[in-house]
């Protein structure tokens, strides 16, 4: 387990070293997949219904003909049984495969079981569940063919659930700095600054307009607190601040941040 905890925990560090939020769930997923023995897996990362919501997989493999309706089997991978009903009302967040969740034959005889089987020959599906408030379960369900997961398997999910959740909300930030950047005015107004503010620095001054310590800051972009003062001694200087509430209050009036009554669409896709 030593060995596959130092794996993921080198690629959660990689992951709060990227700027390219498309980048985040190949690493982790395709190690989650070697280290559970997995053969295909689910990313919930927004919220779905049974009706609505896009289903993400990734496998290494290529997925067997389904016999049975797509829309069918996102429905119920959707419906997210047996889960839903477990960390859904609960503060129990281990991460357990279906099996252990309603029992065995409960779950063997389920449709969703039968559905699943069908549609991607696997019968066993291990939940790792993201802790969070809300009515959201957010996290991932790691699908294979031969014997059910273990316990190993549930104490490797217990510890590397910090390490994606981190990796989540790094990714919820990525994608709202994208969204923002990209936009015309808010390009234009990095633009206009004498010195306009470089990518990492940007990071930082989204992150210090949550509220966060240098040292919290660190920790979701993977570098030093001591690294993190230099960016904001550099952002003091661009935006001519003297500390950090002038500086997100700069920004703000500058168009390099939202306003106080504006959303900044951080969690806009990380609350599933």
């Amino acid at each position: 387990m030593a060995d596959r905890y130092a794996r993921m925990l080198d690629l959660a560090v990689e992951v709060m070293s990227t700027e390219a939020p498309d980048s985040v769930w190949p690493l982790l997923t395709g190690e989650l997949l070697t280290a559970l023995d997995g053969e295909l897996i689910v990313v919930k990362e927004v919220p779905w219904t049974r009706e609505r919501g896009s289903v993400v997989i990734r496998t290494p493999r290529t997925l067997p003909p389904a016999d049975t309706d797509a829309d069918s089997v996102q429905a119920h991978i959707r419906s997210g049984y047996p889960f839903i009903d477990r960390y859904g009302v609960s503060a129990d967040w281990t991460p357990q495969s279906a099996a252990r969740v309603v029992g065995a034959r409960t779950w063997r005889n389920s449709p969703t079981a039968d559905a699943l089987h069908q549609a991607f020959g696997t019968r066993h599906v291990f939940g790792l569940p993201l802790p969070q408030r809300g009515a959201h379960v957010s996290g991932f369900l790691v699908h294979r063919s031969d014997g059910d997961f273990s316990r190993h398997d549930e104490r490797y999910a217990v510890r590397v659930q910090p390490l994606l959740k981190a990796a989540m909300a790094h990714r919820s930030l990525l994608t709202a700095l994208c969204a923002s950047s990209g936009s015309d005015g808010r390009r234009q107004a990095n633009h206009a600054l004498a010195a306009p503010l470089t990518p990492r620095e940007t990071n930082v001054l989204h992150l210090l307009a949550t509220g966060l310590t240098a040292e919290g800051i660190g920790r979701r972009l993977g570098i030093s607190p001591r690294t993190v003062h230099k960016h904001l001694n550099a952002l003091y200087r661009k935006l001519g601040a003297a500390d950090r509430l002038s500086a997100v209050l700069r920004a703000q009036d500058a168009g390099l941040l939202p306003g106080p009554a504006e959303p900044s669409g951080a969690d806009a896709d990380g609350s599933a």
